[in-house]
């Protein structure tokens, strides 16, 4: 794609690591590192995320938004999207995560598979527009991630996306390079 919007090596480095992303934060706060719970609830997932775990546009799915904090500051919105199938086969403690982190649960478990990074970019830093809290459905981010997971063969994905204090805090680059022939594949966030 040209003129493509892509991360530097620092924001890349953050963006593609398949670890842990709860394991890489507290490291990068000095363990002052908390899950804050915003929402849960059964509904409709997106359009684009039903398509990805392969959900028919009616389904329902569980929808789990959480804010990672890092020295008590939005560092990371993240959401996950559980089908209830997945919920049904064996993995219905993740109902009852509360403030702990899927990162704590997913990479303990030997049965769990990542599929391929997908990222985006914030498109409305170029168009001036701001969200203004942690509580709008999509708050103003850099750079954001999403992978669909496999846990006991069920899939689920999570979408992070990181927040401006994250990148205040961590001193990363704001300019936006861009595209070489070797991108990652790009999504849209809506």
């Amino acid at each position: 794609m040209p003129n493509q919007t892509l991360p530097n090596a620092q924001w890349y480095d953050w963006l593609m690591d398949p670890s842990s992303l709860t394991r890489r934060l507290q490291q990068a706060s000095n363990g002052h590192f908390q899950v804050e719970l915003l929402n849960q609830a059964i509904v409709k997932p997106a359009l684009n995320e039903a398509a990805l775990l392969g959900l028919h546009s009616q389904a329902y799915a569980l929808v789990r938004q959480v804010c990672l904090r890092g020295h008590d500051q939005p560092w990371v919105f993240a959401r996950t999207v559980i089908p209830l199938s997945t919920l049904a086969a064996g993995n219905r403690y993740l109902l009852k995560l509360g403030n702990r982190s899927l990162g704590s649960v997913l990479f303990r478990h030997a049965h769990t598979h990542r599929a391929p990074i997908e990222i985006t970019y914030d498109r409305r830093r170029q168009e001036g527009f701001q969200a203004t809290s942690i509580g709008a459905t999509l708050p103003h981010f850099w750079w954001g991630r999403r992978s669909v997971f496999q846990i006991k063969h069920a899939p689920l994905l999570v979408s992070e996306f990181f927040l401006d204090d994250f990148q205040r805090s961590l001193a990363l680059p704001t300019e936006t390079p861009l595209a070489s022939n070797h991108s990652p594949s790009l999504f849209v966030a809506q």
